[in-house]
């Protein structure tokens, strides 16, 4: 077959309320309402052949809308099964698209970039079998206006596409985007390099009154700059108390260990820091002097960048994939020595807004210099050469116990650390954003003679006692139990018995990927919290199993406000707490082309919408911290994987959003009384608007 087949418009059906205009047979637009849609490929227009003589499907892509476009290229088989990817598009670029199609095997959840794109995140099934694909889509996802997009050359191809690469300056040299005006955009490098020389000495003159006022048990988070952010509201419940060394409250004290802890009062739960005082843990995930740009694939985008010759070499990274536009401003406003600035002021910046924890993957440095308690985010969860689905490993196997010793050693050399709450397993295991994942059966599909096999085929035979029980049960007709090595096909079994096994068998391998790793952490670091491994979401009560080894249940909670009932539950059942370790707001008004997972219209929105999510949390007596998503916006033109969200706390020059700092502070002092029940907690709802997350 030739190299690419060629898919015209003329191949598509429509959906209702979406138009398509055809320039020619391959090329047309295609424009959406605000709440979204799109086309479908008609049946039979391409053989099952040519999907899987083919490996990528590839377009060339251009629209003109303010913000970045959600594509969502769907793929589906006679078995129901469905899988979509939502690809990322800059606007007023022209981004050749490719999808791999190796990738239906759904045993990768985000992907890697290609030049131009944004980034490419799977959802949907476990897997889509390529010989039989009855369907493929292309939608939007909701806007808060039409969208219009042009498709050329939409095609399937043997090989990669060529990627079309058209030069423009998208971004100025302190990484905003040019051809977009806001009011507190950066005007120059002057403008940059004065204002935050100001604020740096500014902050370091009330740093001398801040230490004062820490060594005394003073609350530090409400100390007064001349920043104009100004605190708003009163604190009546904290006069008087204060907070200590570690960031409790004195308020309300517990018995002291020496470390944290986590303690119940009969109405709450609360971590408890080491000198004995109460702590609702309000955190700040990511707190660094950058989140870099990956500018390999971007380079025609990019204006001219400083060298590592001129003194830049700090903004450089990853061998030169990477660049900073943070650091390289910070650079241009406190020159060589710009580390040790930028750590003063963002320390007094923290304690300001009221923050009391930093948050995971923060910059080693700045925890070793900081006096806030922080969170440990370990590495390099134990997996195995060939795993079950994703990242889920083997876990019965001898693999995966040695790795589970290696990964518990890393807390050896902070046992004794006492600013430490406590670490995290891992951040969102991936093989858990399938709905319904059924880990057994998937491993029993496999040609794989996984160890976990194996004492699934034990097990199995210990319950049935002979085939021909299990042949009854299942429905099947196996000669003997070793039959079960053998890769099951997807349709082959039906019977409610097959189903309740493997929900039974599901729970056991998901006990042993917990409990093995957790129990070695606490035998290597008996002094600090298991903080979990942070689930995106608890997609049914399997995911539950073994996280009792946990001191701490987390997840991470993209909503408007914690799910206080989901919340309530998995604390009954584990009889643990539960804290958040991300969530976050964007907003349409600022220098960015994408808000995130969860937006408003505004930044004093976004400032309410930060305010509304720690008031609502810290009123549900379960969850004892909310940890924020991220200290930096994203770059304008993604991050590693293409990420490029405007949800900072801080802009790429460095800059405070000022309502949301203000809205931070203002939440931070109410807290406890909001916790103590002393006033109700802030009930204004944000107004939503269509997210732009990937």
């Amino acid at each position: 077959m030739d190299n690419s087949v060629l898919l015209s418009c003329q191949a598509f059906e429509v959906e209702d309320r979406i138009r398509v205009e055809a320039v020619r047979s391959s090329e047309f637009w295609l424009t959406a309402p605000p709440e979204g849609g799109g086309i479908r490929l008609l049946t039979g227009t391409v053989s099952s052949s040519v999907w899987t003589a083919c490996e990528f499907v590839a377009a060339d892509v251009y629209h003109e809308c303010h913000d970045v476009l959600v594509l969502l290229f769907g793929f589906g088989d006679q078995e129901g099964r469905s899988i979509t990817y939502h690809v990322g598009i800059l606007p007023k670029v022209l981004t050749t698209v490719c999808l791999p199609l190796k990738h239906l095997d759904g045993e990768k959840l985000f992907l890697s970039r290609y030049p131009g794109m944004l980034q490419t995140v799977l959802r949907g099934d476990a897997r889509v079998d390529r010989n039989s694909i009855d369907g493929f889509t292309i939608a939007t996802i909701p806007s808060t206006s039409d969208r219009s997009v042009k498709i050329s050359n939409l095609r399937l191809n043997v090989n990669e596409p060529e990627f079309k690469r058209k030069r423009q300056v998208y971004i100025d040299r302190m990484g905003q985007m040019v051809g977009r005006e806001w009011s507190w955009k950066t005007a120059d490098e002057q403008e940059l390099a004065s204002r935050l020389q100001a604020e740096r000495a500014e902050a370091g003159a009330a740093g001398e009154g801040a230490a004062e006022e820490c060594e005394t048990g003073g609350n530090t988070a409400l100390i007064g700059i001349r920043s104009g952010i100004q605190a708003q509201g009163s604190s009546r419940t904290l006069e008087g108390f204060g907070f200590g060394k570690y960031g409790g409250w004195r308020g309300k004290t517990f018995e002291q260990t020496g470390y944290f802890r986590t303690a119940h009062d009969g109405s709450n739960w609360w971590f408890v820091d080491p000198d004995g005082f109460a702590l609702f843990s309000a955190g700040m995930d990511c707190i660094g002097p950058a989140s870099p740009m990956r500018i390999a694939g971007m380079e025609h985008l990019l204006p001219e960048l400083p060298t590592p010759e001129e003194g830049y070499g700090d903004a450089w990274t990853r061998g030169g994939t990477d660049f900073s536009f943070e650091v390289a401003n910070l650079i241009r406003a406190f020159g060589a020595d710009w580390r040790r600035d930028w750590a003063s002021l963002t320390e007094f910046r923290l304690r300001h807004f009221g923050f009391n924890t930093i948050g995971n993957w923060s910059d080693e440095s700045f925890i070793r210099d900081s006096s806030l308690p922080y969170v440990y985010p370990l590495t390099d969860f134990p997996s195995t050469e060939r795993t079950i689905f994703r990242d889920f490993p083997d876990v019965f196997s001898p693999e995966y116990e040695r790795g589970s010793k290696e990964f518990a050693h890393q807390l050896v050399p902070l046992r004794e650390d006492r600013r430490m709450i406590g670490y995290f397993m891992r951040n969102e295991p991936h093989w858990a954003f399938v709905e319904g994942l059924d880990l057994t059966r998937l491993m029993l599909e496999s040609p794989v003679r996984f160890v976990s096999k194996e004492r699934f085929v034990e097990w199995i035979s210990v319950k049935y006692e002979t085939v021909e029980r299990l042949n009854a049960a299942w429905g099947n007709d196996y000669d003997s139990f070793l039959q079960l090595y053998e890769p099951a096909q997807p349709k082959e079994f039906f019977r409610a018995a097959y189903r309740e096994d493997c929900s039974t068998f599901n729970r056991i391998l998901i006990r042993r990927y917990v409990e093995l790793p957790a129990r070695l952490c606490k035998e290597a670091d008996p002094n600090h919290l298991n903080l979990g491994m942070r689930y995106a979401w608890v997609s049914s009560e399997e995911v539950l199993e073994g996280c009792e080894w946990f001191d701490v249940f987390s997840l991470n909670c993209y909503r408007f406000a914690p799910d206080r009932e989901q919340i309530a539950k998995i604390a009954e059942k584990l009889n643990r707490p539960v804290m958040i370790g991300e969530y976050h707001f964007g907003a349409a008004e600022g220098g960015l082309p994408a808000y995130g997972i969860r937006a408003v219209a505004t930044q004093r929105e976004r400032g309410g919408a930060y305010r509304y999510y720690v008031e609502q949390a810290a009123a549900i007596p379960e969850l004892i911290g909310v940890h924020y998503f991220q200290w930096n916006d994203q770059p304008a033109l993604g991050r590693f994987d293409g990420e490029n969200y405007q949800i900072g706390m801080v802009d790429v020059c460095n800059r405070p959003y000022a309502d949301f700092a203000v809205a931070a502070r203002t939440a931070h002092e109410r807290m406890y009384e909001v916790r103590t029940g002393a006033v109700q907690a802030f009930d204004r709802q944000p107004r939503e608007i269509p997210k732009t997350g990937f």
